[in-house]
């Protein structure tokens, strides 16, 4: 009874300890480089997985206009990530010294209301789109997979402005495997970026889309959001982009950032969190695989389980006295993390209780050269030499 009750306690405590999220350690690297497309040094942030290990590869999270959403969206990874909610993600924050030349591939003669306005819109600071596009994949995004462990699946989330940059690019970008667009700018310039998908977006193109737009007025930006509507029923004629749409109602231009990130990095992950709750989960390391293997062919790229999943499921299964399931999860688990006392103490005993003293022993070992001051895994090799 006292036994059982111990191995109760140290599970409890070790899946307690994977369920907190401190968002208040994460670092964030302000870093530059030379672009020779643009002809100047550009800035850009990068904030990696909280236990960012160089022998796993990360998808990554592209942030347009990151002086003002850099923040709050790695925050928000953050806490999805480490909730098992999506995958741990490379977050990198792309700045704007002049974020009107960077995102539009045109000048144009009205504004969101459909009224002319020449002042704040002119050909000295808007057209650098393609340059800018050009400059993100062939000079950050090379920087990035260099210096960093990346899988390849990229996103993009751009908002307003940013939004319409997204946009326009869809039929041209090679390297983005999703968008994210909230109330993008589609009034821009009469909706040319529409008028692009329509004409250049080849219907093989394959591409996930989540769009969010705020909330509609009776009486002010009509247009804004009349073309955001045309956006979406333009997209239903491409049968290989899988997108969906919301309105926030509630919500204004800025605040609907927040809810459309949630919704769309939900409706992208959808499938990909592994739920078990509690020792009466079934689980083993074959369903484990299953669950991955099924949500990689859903978002049709390879996602594997992150590997502190084996161990909940060495320690679920060890409750529920599958020692040999728990055994195979182990393994697993501690190819890549050999130096965690306390599950190669759990793999001790699971190989002990099993009969495998032998085996028990040397993992009772390696544990305690790990873990010198621990008294219980002294004892428990002590009374395997008698």
């Amino acid at each position: 009874m006292k036994k059982s009750l111990f191995y109760l306690i140290l599970l409890i405590s070790s899946l307690n300890a994977q369920a907190q999220v401190n968002n208040n350690l994460v670092e964030v690297k302000k870093d530059s480089i030379q672009s020779k497309v643009l002809n100047e040094k550009r800035e850009y942030w990068v904030s990696l997985p909280r236990d960012y290990d160089t022998s796993v590869m990360y998808p990554v999270m592209y942030v347009l206009d990151a002086e003002w959403k850099f923040n709050v969206t790695n925050a928000l990874e953050k806490d999805l990530s480490g909730n098992g909610k999506i995958p741990p993600h490379i977050v990198v924050g792309i700045t704007h010294p002049n974020r009107r030349l960077d995102m539009t591939f045109s000048t144009t003669k009205e504004n969101s209301e459909g009224v002319t306005d020449t002042m704040i819109w002119n050909a000295q600071n808007t057209g650098n789109g393609l340059k800018f596009l050009a400059f993100i994949e062939d000079e950050l995004m090379e920087e990035v997979d260099r210096r960093y462990s990346t899988n390849g699946y990229n996103m993009l989330i751009g908002h307003s402005l940013g939004g319409y940059f997204c946009t326009y690019i869809l039929p041209i970008q090679k390297s983005f495997k999703s968008l994210q667009i909230y109330d993008p700018a589609i009034w821009y310039n009469e909706g040319e970026a529409i008028k692009q998908i329509n004409s250049n977006l080849s219907q093989d193109k394959n591409c996930i889309i989540y769009i969010g737009s705020s909330r509609k007025f009776d009486d002010q930006i009509t247009n804004h959001h009349d073309k955001i509507e045309a956006l979406v029923d333009s997209l239903k004629r491409f049968p290989n982009i899988r997108n969906a749409y919301k309105n926030y109602e509630n919500e204004n231009h800025n605040s609907m950032y927040l809810y459309s990130f949630l919704d769309g990095i939900s409706m992208l992950y959808k499938g990909y969190e592994m739920k078990m709750f509690g020792w009466e989960t079934i689980v083993d390391v074959s369903i484990l695989k299953k669950h991955f293997a099924e949500f990689s062919r859903t978002i049709q790229f390879e996602f594997s389980p992150q590997n502190h999943l084996y161990l909940q499921v060495g320690e679920i299964n060890f409750h529920q006295k599958k020692y040999q399931n728990c055994i195979e999860a182990l393994e697993i688990y501690l190819e890549k993390n050999p130096t965690n006392p306390y599950a190669l103490e759990l793999i001790g005993d699971a190989y002990t209780i099993m009969g495998n003293k032998k085996q028990g022993l040397v993992a009772y070992k390696k544990a305690y050269e790990l873990s010198p001051d621990n008294l219980r895994l002294k004892g428990k090799i002590e009374r395997r030499l008698k």
